[in-house]
């Protein structure tokens, strides 16, 4: 269960970096503007917020199941 942790831990902390980065994307006018880049990062930000969501259950999840073992 501790590999499991610190797996979600990592994952956790790349998709808040991916996520910092695609909110950076949007500041830039042209991939503002542009259709294709802002659906494109507009998809990979939901995921990317997903990932972070699902992730932090998961380590909230079996950090309890951690104490009983």
């Amino acid at each position: 269960i501790d590999s499991l942790l610190r797996e979600w831990k990592t994952l956790n902390l790349v998709s808040a970096l991916l996520l910092s980065a695609i909110m950076t994307m949007f500041q830039v006018p042209d991939a503002a503007y542009d259709p294709i880049t802002r659906t494109a990062a507009l998809i990979s930000m939901i995921c990317a917020l997903m990932s972070l969501t699902y992730g932090c259950i998961y380590i909230v999840r079996f950090g309890t199941m951690r104490s009983m073992y």
